[in-house]
Order: structure tokens, then C-alpha cells, then sequence
């Protein structure tokens, strides 16, 4: 980030704006505190004029006119707020009789009660807040105060407002720069890494430190995300891997029958084509598969979500691959409740069942090979699913064959993955069990029963949709 360029950066401009905002009700609030204290002085001054005026006017009733200009003198002459206070007593042509400053510009006084009043004292020119009567035998009386004391406090507010305005935006400009270099280094851990992630190497992963703050919790999420996203690509990696050593000795064999035909009679050549077209037909199948797991993956069948009533399901399921397992010698069984129902996609779930059902039947053979042994397909609702009741529904199947080790069973649903090489298959069934179950937001597992093996899956029933 360019440090000559500190408005480009977000976090400068939101510093700033707060910054701004900060500053802004600080001139609220010394603006309301300017008005409160000047009007104080004011009313103050107010008071003073007022009361000032009555004592003297008191004392003229009293004491008579005489005993007023006298009172007036030892006023001004007492020493006591000498450079602040205004007495004038002016005949009623307006020529003064009594004063300590001149009405500017000579004037009779006309304006009666508390009023500003511009005058001349000691050779310079005042404004003063004075209470003005007229007493009864016509002269004019003003007594009060200059405004020196709201004038000094004016200046003294200016000149404080002026220094926390500039106190207020130099915070602001620093403020908004040290959120931006705090930003920044928080920032550029995930900028370095998302660049080198950028350049291909998935491995990186953003620092996480102790703290729990916005930007770690931010971090956590996108190494949740490179997890997930390195995991991905390494299952596109060995897709791709595993479908060209698979489909590399069926095209083998398929280009070296084709051109030993070339030099074959005729019955031979058609009877390599027929073993073509079957493999040919085979490796249709592979790719329609993957195409399904593909499809499945892409989520677009969760348009078609509806509550699913497991118990015809599976009674479809057994219907079809009882007199499979009959023939082998083996038994199928089913044990699910009325009402028991999951949210999802009844043709998918049934593929997935029917999927687990004949890997059963095809790995699960018991110690006697010629026989199926016996496969159990049960459903449960969430209150029978013990610990794993939050899931809602519980479907098994078990076989009674000699399970697998702990290898297989961690790569039973890896996309082209056989336990034994020398069964027919491509490796697609489980993995496209896995892809149904994460569809549905469920979660499959495998487990050894000694003997045999326990398939499970959980789905989310209606009421956790």
C-alpha cells in the first residue's frame, strides 16, 4: 500500500470519518456550553444592573435628590469594581450631572430597563450592560456594568475551542493513520498468503494468533476455506489419476484386440467387436457415474427435496435384492418404523442404500464363500439414534463377513478405490454414497462389527430442516 496515498486506504478514510464525527460533537458540545455560559454572565450582569439601579433609587426616595449625587460620588470614588462599573445621572435635556463615563454619542436616554450601552471612559470607547430609570423629578439614572468579564471569558473560550479543534483534528489525522497501519498489518498476513495461494502453492495458511478479535475469527474462515479448497483440488488431482490408470489397460486392451482383427477371419473379428463393445460399453458406464457424482455435487438436485417415507423405501430396496442374496444363499432383513421419515431425495437415498446394500452383498460374504451370509438394513428415528440423534435419522446396513482393516476402511469412498482388485467394479459406488450423504447434509460412516462390517448414515429428518 503506498504510503503517499493514505486516502486510498479504507481504514485511513474510516479513521478519519470517525475522526471527523469525534470532532464534530466536540464543537456541539462546546458550542452548547458557550451559549450556556455567556447566557449565565448575561443574566448575571442583568441582575447586577438591576439591583444596583433599585439600591439607588431607593436611597434617592429616602434620602432626596442631594443624598443621591453624593451616593453616586462615594460610589465611583469607593474604589470597589471601579474599572467595570457605569453610573450615570443625567438632567432630563440629557446633560450629565453625576458620572464616571460619557453616553456615546451624547444623547438623551429614551430606552428604559436593561439595555447595551455604548460609552466613553477614561478616553476609550465601552460597551456596558446598564439598568436605565427615570426618577421622579426627571432626570435620567443608569447604573451597571461594562462587559469586559463576558468579553475576557469570550476570548479565553476562543482561544480553548481553537486549541481543542486543533487537538481534535490532529488525533484524527494520527488516529486514522495508526488504524491504518494496524489494519495493514493485519491485512497483509492475508494478502501474502492469498498471493501465494494465488501462485499454486495451496499449502499456505494465514498465521492465527490468540487473539480472538474480528480478523482472527476472519483468518480461521480462510484457512477453513484453503482446507477445504486444497482438499478439492487433491480429489481432482487423484480423479484424474486414478481415471487414467483405470481406463488405461481397458484402451489398451480394447486398440490391441482391434488391431489383431485387422489379420482375423471374419468370426474372429466379430467376435472381437462384440468384447469391444462391451468394454466400450463399460467405460460408458465409469463416465455416467462420474457424471452422477458430479451432478450430485453441484447440489442442483436439492430442487427436488421433499419428506421421504423411509420405510417404503427400503421395503423397494429389499423387494429388489432379496432374491439376489436368496440365490447366494444368504438372507436380507429390514427392521424400520412406521413414520419414519428424513427431508431429501427418495430416488438418491434409495441409491445410496441400494449402493451399501450391494457392497454387502458382494464384500460381505461370510467364511464360506459360497454363500451371502446374512445383511440387516435397519432405520431409526432421532430418539433411537443414541449419541447421534441430532442428526434425526439413522439408516445401517450390516453384513456378516470379515469387515475390513483399518487402511480400507479409510479409503473405502476415495473415488476408484477397490479393497480387492480382482472384483468387477471401478470404485464409484461408495464415493457416490459419500456424495448423496454430504448432499442431504448427513454424514456416513463405516465400522466393523467382528464379524462384518456397519455401514451408517445419518440424515437430517423433517424437523431439522
Amino acid at each position: 500500500m503506498s504510503a503517499s496515498r493514505p486516502w486510498s486506504s479504507l481504514a485511513f478514510r474510516l479513521g478519519l470519518s470517525y475522526g471527523a464525527i469525534m470532532a464534530l460533537t466536540m464543537t456541539i458540545v462546546l458550542a452548547v456550553f458557550y451559549v450556556q455560559t455567556v447566557g449565565v454572565v448575561r443574566v448575571r450582569l442583568d441582575k447586577q444592573a438591576e439591583n444596583h439601579l433599585r439600591r439607588l433609587m431607593e436611597h434617592s426616595a429616602k434620602y432626596g435628590p442631594g443624598a443621591l449625587e453624593s451616593e453616586i460620588l462615594q460610589t465611583i470614588r469607593d474604589g470597589v469594581n471601579t474599572d467595570t462599573e457605569i453610573l450615570i445621572l443625567m438632567d432630563p435635556d440629557g446633560e450629565p450631572i453625576v458620572s464616571n463615563a460619557e453616553v456615546f454619542p451624547a444623547r438623551k436616554l429614551t430606552t428604559m430597563g436593561v439595555r447595551e450601552l455604548t460609552v466613553k471612559r477614561n478616553g476609550r470607547l465601552v460597551i456596558g450592560r446598564v439598568a436605565v430609570a427615570e426618577m421622579p423629578n426627571g432626570n435620567l439614572l443608569a447604573a451597571g456594568s461594562d462587559m469586559q468579564l463576558q468579553r475576557d471569558m469570550e476570548e479565553l473560550f476562543g482561544r480553548a475551542s481553537l486549541m481543542a479543534a486543533i487537538a481534535a483534528c490532529m488525533m484524527a489525522i494520527i488516529g486514522a493513520m495508526v488504524f491504518r497501519r494496524v489494519v495493514d498489518e493485519r491485512a497483509s498476513a492475508i494478502r501474502i498468503t492469498m498471493s501465494r495461494v494465488a501462485a499454486g502453492d495451496l499449502r499456505q495458511r494465514i498465521p492465527v494468533d490468540l487473539r480472538n478479535d474480528e480478523f482472527t475469527l476472519l483468518n480461521r474462515d480462510i484457512n477453513t476455506m484453503l482446507d477445504r479448497l486444497e482438499q478439492l483440488m487433491e480429489g481432482i488431482r487423484h480423479v484424474s489419476n486414478s481415471i487414467a490408470h483405470n481406463l488405461r489397460t481397458p484402451l489398451t486392451r480394447i486398440l490391441l484386440r482391434l488391431r489383431n482383427a485387422q489379420q482375423a477371419s471374419p468370426e474372429m473379428q466379430s467376435a472381437t467387436l462384440a468384447l469391444v463393445a462391451e468394454e466400450v460399453a463399460e467405460l460408458g458406464v465409469v463416465f455416467e457415474k462420474l457424471l452422477q457424482i458430479a451432478e450430485v455435487e453441484s447440489g442442483a438436485s436439492r430442487k427436488s427435496f421433499a419428506p421421504v417415507d423411509l420405510q417404503a423405501l427400503l421395503v423397494d430396496v429389499v423387494d429388489f435384492y432379496e432374491p439376489l442374496i436368496e440365490d447366494a444363499g444368504g438372507a436380507l432383513k429390514l427392521d424400520v418404523r412406521p413414520g419414519v421419515q428424513a427431508f431429501g431425495d427418495g430416488d438418491l437415498i434409495a441409491s445410496a442404500v441400494a449402493n451399501l446394500v450391494d457392497n454387502a452383498i458382494k464384500y460381505g460374504a461370510s467364511v464360506k464363500p459360497e454363500t451371502a451370509g446374512e445383511v440387516l438394513l435397519t432405520a431409526k428415528a432421532a430418539q433411537e439414534s443414541g449419541p447421534e440423534s441430532a442428526w434425526g435419522v439413522q439408516i445401517t446396513v450390516q453384513d456378516q463377513g470379515p469387515g475390513a482393516d483399518a487402511q480400507t476402511l479409510e479409503k473405502m469412498t476415495t473415488r476408484f478405490y477397490r479393497a480387492e482388485s480382482d472384483r468387477q467394479g471401478y470404485g464409484l459406488g461408495l464415493a457416490s454414497v459419500l456424495a448423496i450423504v454430504q448432499l442431504h447434509g448427513g454424514k456416513l460412516s463405516f465400522q466393523n462389527a467382528n464379524p462384518g462390517l456397519i455401514a451408517r448414515i445419518w440424515l437430517p429428518s423433517i424437523a431439522k430442516v
